[in-house]
């Protein structure tokens, strides 16, 4: 976020008692000049910033000195800020982000800070992102965070009242990882012997699904609680997850069976042909041979299918109760 801070404060010997107009007359100050370094000047910082996460990008610090002792300083900064908000319900409701200006080195004792009387904060039209929105705010003062009285330190609350775009979180999260699930899902319609095919729609799906929550952890800060994102990404990575189990587990069922019909086939050519002189006990060794079961009491073809339709109820099932759950919470 960028902002400017203007900040105004008395000195009394700054006064000029023959001044004409000392309200409106005043001299400006720069942060290069040489007797920068000999003012005073407010100590004041965010308190939940991020570390190094405020820079002045060009040296934009002035002061204006009026001949009534009155000094103003307005300084540039692009700040990295955190809010403990909670993102819980679905769709996103408008949260409250305070921020508070604290002094670094003084106390109540010795300073005390105000807001500027009537329109304090002014912020511009377009101050949104992609997934959030500044409708309006509030200020007022906190107390400063110290147990003790003496060490409290002067301090003023900002809050934010942002507005959750949930488009941005359909266009980051939700389609993203339904589309991982669905092309999954279309994998199933791949032959079980085309094994580079299958294999290479789950990692494909499992590169993006993972590419996707380190984005999403990215974009959003690290004190956010965003349950529903968290809980949805994680189901679309064990959906992936069980796409390749089933996936391996059906197509050993595949080559298992493969190769009792090979060895079953064998057999059935080998076999001598009968005669007169053949003892009984090669004739039952043979039916028995010829009459050896499957291994398996149902074929991979039809397990495939059967997984394929469980995967997209489950996948169904789950939206339903995702759906319903985060939004009557």
């Amino acid at each position: 976020m960028t902002y400017f801070m203007k900040l105004r404060w008395q000195d009394d010997r700054f006064i000029r008692s023959d001044s004409i107009d000392p309200e409106n007359n005043y001299i400006t100050l720069y942060g290069t000049d040489s007797d920068w370094t000999k003012l005073w000047l407010p100590d004041i910082f965010m308190v939940n910033e991020i570390p190094a996460g405020i820079f002045d990008v060009v040296p934009t610090d002035f002061i204006r000195i009026y001949e009534n002792g009155t000094l103003t300083i307005s300084r540039r900064h692009v700040a990295l800020f955190y809010c403990s908000i909670r993102l819980f319900k679905v769709p996103m409701t408008d949260e409250i982000c305070p921020i508070q200006f604290q002094s670094n080195s003084y106390t109540v004792d010795e300073m005390e800070l105000f807001w500027f009387e009537g329109i304090s904060i002014v912020y511009s039209d377009d101050f949104f992102s992609m997934n959030s929105k500044v409708t309006r705010t509030e200020t007022s003062k906190c107390s400063g965070g110290a147990s003790m009285a003496k060490e409290r330190r002067p301090c003023l609350k900002l809050e934010l009242n942002i507005h959750q775009v949930y488009k941005g979180f359909v266009l980051q999260v939700y389609l993203p990882g339904g589309a991982i699930v669905i092309m999954l899902w279309l994998g199933f319609f791949i032959h079980l012997n085309e094994v580079s095919a299958r294999v290479r729609v789950v990692s494909i799906g499992f590169t993006a699904m993972i590419t996707q929550m380190v984005g999403v952890m990215i974009v959003f800060p690290d004190t956010v609680q965003l349950q529903p994102l968290l809980v949805w990404n994680i189901f679309c990575l064990c959906m992936n997850l069980l796409a390749f189990i089933e996936f391996i587990v059906v197509h050993n069922m595949y080559i298992t069976r493969e190769r009792w019909k090979k060895q079953n086939k064998e057999i059935k050519v080998s076999r001598p042909r009968m005669t007169q002189i053949q003892p009984v006990n090669d004739d039952t060794e043979d039916s028995k041979a010829q009459t050896k079961r499957s291994p398996y009491c149902i074929t991979p073809y039809r397990m495939d299918k059967i997984c394929m339709v469980l995967f997209i109820l489950t996948f169904i099932i789950f939206n339903v109760v995702y759906w319903s759950t985060f939004m009557l919470v």
